[in-house]
């Protein structure tokens, strides 16, 4: 039976339901609430926050209770974000509450904080309710929070009775938390200046050329996706700039994504330059004041270009006319936990629901866009050269297998890859370390890098083999020498560090292999005097670090920088003309189809650090398998002919991109438990398959299998692979397996849609 009586409201909410909540809009509300407004709805004894998605004439509900009470005077979600939230649900197998969770900031997802406030005037036909509620403002100086009114005055009704007083004029509602109006105040104080005339270099042959393709697309409007392919160095930057100038002159506004928006200061630099005052941050380490009171900045429409890093996707930017991806090929761009979403991916989603141009920018891009772009479906624009005629940096591979022979230490047997160093070897082999004392005494910066933190990769017994490992992981934990710890990267598990070993008892647990902390210290010794610092998550862990340390380097103030992959992004320090690469080997062997393709991107970008002043740069890269196929495009900075090799490895078997990837990962606290429930559905899914004919010839299941790290946090972990053609029938199949595995509290499955970490 339809109920017709009234309207009715869609209302998702940030909780893990699927699908919108049906409720009955109150006649005082009729006419006010619009689709993307917050609203305070009843969800069992609860009152929580959501989002109006749409409304309803009818429901077919017996029962539907009413929203309590309207939280904003407009909406603070435009149509184009709402579909883009409905396509993130649908795509990524999530739960609609679980995307509005991701893209609310904490403060909107609450009305805790919203200040009830008393107007000047008598209002006699506040009665009952509405009575109370004024005495009490009265009673409080004129302003009450919302809890506290809640809290003072029980029963229902409470909502109800603020609403009618709000449409009579007897009270205000405001959304505040602590800090936010000064925080908004000091915004409000930047706007006011505007882009000033400045003198612009002149832009290269290449970059111009590629200005005028972007702005003919600015000028048609609509739809397309750009892959600026640049060589690092080749002035990229300055090319979203100028559009984004382009943008702001058409009274539209501009969305940048960077990887990690803390690393990339330089830049951030560089738009508030262009565009002082019209900025707006969003990312991960700001304070959730902070982050409510740049999200209202940017929905009001105080600026005109918005940085942040991948949660930025859904920035509520009003008249959006640009998005730009920098660095798109990095892996930080895929969300590892809760909502595993792309932002790149969504990147090109949004401009498609908006009708904007989106240009993804690298100098390494990934397989899938550089694919993209020889299918028709992005355009390719190149930048082949540096700007100012500046040279590309020598790479040069020293092979350390010879190293080890020429010290007379040579290794009996096959030795694999990314072992570690036999002892006494050292960290640099002869060339390199004579290449970076030339270096400092000439007065010039060298980076030296090393995916790899901590002193030692684990601690093992010298008598029985007893290796010290996690006990929440199936990881051995690494050995940090300044704290004398023993942490696990994985689970944050620490530690101290002992001699003795558990097993045998004897004094005879040491260090085996090395990470970043250990090249700091021996570089102390191997250039005395020189200004050394390391930059990894031990030593940025503090707000504000990584920024203070990536200033010293621009200033000159470090003579040797050490770091893992946060030193290959972005940074153009023009004193740096060497860079040396300890071990490149780390990750090519790593049990992932893009290992090899990470590798060439990691030791690429890191190489390009070098040379982007007058000076020539210089690359070392110390390798045991200077035979692998990758390191001769390194060499030669030829990204085209690794695409080639690499694109051909990824069609024999069935890689992205010419396959989807589904990542079915179950966790529990048991283990035979969790192997059993992968196991059953494993094979039922086999079975659907086998039953179903659109998923017969489309779909490989691969697994059940223990994943790589068996045991993470104290959790077992089993996971099974979905390869697929076309992605619809992928992902039906990939949600049916939510319905076969049976409620369980213990065992958990999580789905991962074009994953990109499966260890």
């Amino acid at each position: 039976m339809l109920r017709r009586e009234g309207k009715f409201a869609q209302v998702i909410i940030a909780s893990p339901l699927k699908e919108p909540l049906t409720y009955a809009i109150p006649p005082l509300m009729q006419g006010d609430l619009k689709i993307g407004m917050r609203v305070s709805v009843p969800l069992g004894q609860r009152r929580v926050t959501g989002v109006v998605m749409g409304f309803l004439t009818e429901t077919s509900l017996n029962q539907v209770r009413e929203i309590l009470a309207l939280l904003d005077e407009r909406p603070i979600l435009d149509h184009c974000l709402l579909q883009l939230i409905r396509w993130v649900s649908q795509y990524y197998l999530a739960p609609l509450g679980e995307v509005l969770t991701t893209l609310l900031p904490a403060s909107l997802r609450t009305e805790n904080q919203r200040v009830i406030y008393s107007c000047p005037g008598k209002f006699p036909q506040a009665q009952g309710l509405e009575r109370k509620i004024l005495d009490e403002l009265q009673e409080k100086g004129g302003k009450s929070t919302l809890k506290s009114l809640a809290r003072r005055i029980q029963g229902g009704g409470l909502y109800r009775a603020l609403n009618r007083l709000l449409a009579m004029g007897a009270v205000e509602a405001k959304e505040r938390t602590k800090g936010q109006r000064k925080k908004i105040a000091e915004l409000i104080g930047k706007r006011e200046s505007l882009p000033q005339e400045r003198a612009l270099f002149s832009l290269t042959a290449e970059q111009q050329q590629a200005l005028d393709l972007i702005q003919q697309r600015l000028r048609k409007g609509g739809f397309e996706t750009f892959l600026l392919y640049g060589v690092t160095g080749s002035g990229k930057t300055e090319v979203y700039l100028r559009t984004m100038e382009q943008v702001q002159k058409a009274q539209k506004r501009s969305l940048i994504l960077l990887p990690e928006i803390s690393l990339t200061p330089q830049l951030l630099d560089r738009v508030e330059e262009r565009f002082p005052g019209r900025v707006g941050v969003l990312h991960s380490a700001l304070t959730p004041s902070e982050r409510w009171a740049q999200w209202w900045h940017i929905l009001s429409g105080n600026v005109d270009v918005v940085v942040g890093a991948r949660s930025a996707i859904f920035a509520p930017v009003p008249d959006l006319g640009l998005i730009v991806v920098d660095e798109e090929h990095d892996p930080s761009y895929k969300q590892d936990d809760g909502l595993r979403y792309h932002a790149r991916d969504l990147a090109v989603v949004r401009g498609k629901l908006v009708g904007c141009p989106v240009i993804l920018g690298s100098a390494t891009p990934a397989i899938e866009s550089f694919e993209n772009c020889r299918q028709g479906r992005y355009r390719l624009i190149e930048l082949t050269e540096r700007v100012e005629q500046r040279t590309l940096p020598s790479v040069e591979l020293v092979d350390l297998r010879q190293e080890v022979k020429s010290k007379g230490r040579e290794v009996k047997g096959k030795k694999p890859a990314g072992a570690p160093q036999p002892a006494g070897f050292g960290l640099f082999s002869s060339y390199l370390r004579e290449a970076l004392q030339q270096n400092f005494v000439r007065g010039y910066q060298s980076l030296i890098f090393l995916n790899r933190r901590g002193f030692a990769n684990f601690l093992q017994c010298r008598l029985c083999g007893f290796v010290l490992r996690c006990v929440h992981c199936s990881v051995a934990m690494t050995f940090h020498l300044k704290q004398q710890s023993v942490f696990c990267h994985h689970c944050g598990a620490r530690k101290p560090a002992r001699d003795l070993c558990p097993e045998c008892g004897n004094l005879s647990l040491s260090g085996v292999g090395f990470g970043t902390e250990q090249v700091e210290q021996e570089l102390r010794g191997l250039i005395p005097g020189a200004r050394i610092a390391r930059m990894d998550r031990d030593t940025t862990s503090k707000r504000g670090s990584q920024e203070r340390l990536i200033r010293q380097w621009e200033k000159g103030e470090i003579d040797i920088l050490v770091g893992t992959q946060m030193i290959t992004k972005g940074h153009d320090v023009t004193g740096v003309t060497l860079v040396g690469a300890i071990l490149a080997d780390l990750s090519l062997n790593l049990p992932d189809f893009r290992a090899v393709e990470r590798t060439f991107q990691l030791l690429s970008q890191v190489a390009g650090r070098a040379g982007r002043g007058k000076e020539a740069g210089r690359v070392i890269i110390q390798t045991y398998a200077p035979d692998h196929y990758a390191f001769p495009n390194i060499i030669t900075h030829d990204y085209k002919s690794f695409f080639a090799s690499e694109i051909e490895f990824r069609r024999d078997l069935n890689y992205p991109p010419f396959s989807r990837l589904v990542h079915l990962r179950l966790e529990g606290p048991r283990a035979q438990e969790v192997e059993a429930k992968a196991r059953m559905v494993g094979e039922e899914l086999r079975a659907r398959r086998q039953r179903e004919p659109k998923f017969q010839e489309q779909i490989e299941i691969l697994g059940p299998a223990p994943s790589p790290i068996e045991k993470l946090r104290s959790r077992y972990r089993w996971q099974i692979l979905l390869k697929g053609k076309k992605s619809r029938p992928l992902l039906e199949l990939a949600s049916q397996a939510r319905e076969i595995l049976p409620g369980s509290r213990s065992t958990r499955l999580y789905i991962d849609v074009d994953p990109y970490n499966m260890l």
